[in-house]
């Protein structure tokens, strides 16, 4: 018995819907493991000192600004290489900058943003 196009078209609808839901799910799941400021518990994991921490998150708001602006000003792989290993001087532990890199998909909004640039540039493996 050949699928008539109604069917088709009310599949495609059932499993449209579907996917909202599931989308709608993961939007809810990333604003809750946001208040948990996961990067906190991946800097504290790594020994990270409470003047480290801040110095990481100036530099990621600064970033996360300049990934908005102008594509002149926009940041390098080889700029916040540089800037994390002043933050790090001590810490070679390539995982550790690949942790933090993954863990900002799940920080607040504005660290999913730069998290999205970074990944499209090629900056996380």
């Amino acid at each position: 018995m050949p699928i008539r196009d109604d069917d088709i078209a009310a599949k495609i609808a059932d499993l449209d819907a579907r996917l909202r839901e599931v989308e709608a799910l993961q939007a809810l799941t990333l604003r809750i493991l946001s208040t948990t400021r996961p990067l906190d518990a991946v800097l504290a994991q790594y020994g990270a000192s409470e003047a480290q921490q801040h110095a990481l998150y100036r530099l990621l708001d600064n970033l996360a600004a300049r990934v908005k602006g102008p594509e002149r000003e926009r940041p390098t792989q080889s700029y916040f290489e540089m800037q994390f290993a002043e933050i790090f001087p001590h810490q070679e532990d390539r995982t550790f900058v690949e942790l933090v890199l993954s863990t900002l998909t799940i920080e607040q909004p504005l660290y999913r943003d730069l998290s999205a640039y970074m990944n499209a540039q090629g900056w996380v493996k």
